[in-house]
């Protein structure tokens, strides 16, 4: 692939990119279900308590209580509330180097489904703080992934045009609604996929 000189903004999913989600079956477990990883997270995406949580329109107290009755779990709220927070594992090793490494003329950013128990460990406890220009955490905007609506937000946000952004993430949905748009979306699953996808479009120092 030839580097495409329109790209301006290089942008980062976090849950298995950058930040280790640990095993499928930790999220069976959890959502009460059974199948395919790419069926868990379908179901995941499409679940009102976390696109209410993940938007930042109930706490996280209710969202126990919310998923808790929406998957039909028999899990002590307060054993889930501990899991949930808990879920990420930290970073994929080399993640902080990769981002480092994209060239400095391009912009660095951030978007991600992400909530009010986990942000915090993210920007402090794993050191994500500081390695971007632009933090889009859905809890914040108050639009989650993959509505289309995120994606115009952050491109009116940044004031670039859609086929000047190269995206990556995990999530088949989210790659979907970000290249119906025009903007350069691969989906990758951790660090040695997404330095591949970067490699290509040559926006990483040598």
């Amino acid at each position: 692939m030839k580097q495409d000189h329109n790209i301006r903004v290089v942008m980062f999913d976090l849950g298995n990119v950058l930040v280790d989600l640990g095993d499928v079956g930790e999220m069976h477990a959890m959502l009460n279900t059974q199948g395919e990883e790419s069926e868990v997270w379908r179901q995941w995406l499409q679940s009102p308590a976390v696109a209410a949580f993940d938007s930042g329109r109930i706490s996280f107290d209710s969202f126990a209580d919310a998923l808790l009755e929406e998957v039909a779990s028999n899990t002590d709220k307060h054993t889930f509330m501990q899991a949930f927070e808990a879920w990420p594992r930290g970073l994929y090793a080399g993640a902080l180097a990769l981002v480092d490494q994209v060239k400095p003329e391009y912009h660095r950013a951030i978007l991600s489904n992400t909530n009010a128990a986990h942000w915090p460990r993210l920007m402090g406890e794993m050191g994500l703080a500081g390695h971007f220009h632009h933090y889009f955490a859905s809890h914040q905007l108050g639009l989650v992934k993959p509505d289309r609506a995120v994606y115009e937000e952050v491109l009116r946000r940044l004031g670039v045009a859609p086929q000047e952004i190269l995206f990556i993430d995990d999530n088949q949905l989210n790659i979907d609604t970000a290249t119906a748009l025009g903007i350069h979306a691969h989906r990758v699953k951790g660090v040695i996929e997404a330095r591949q996808v970067l490699t290509q479009y040559q926006v990483l120092t040598q």
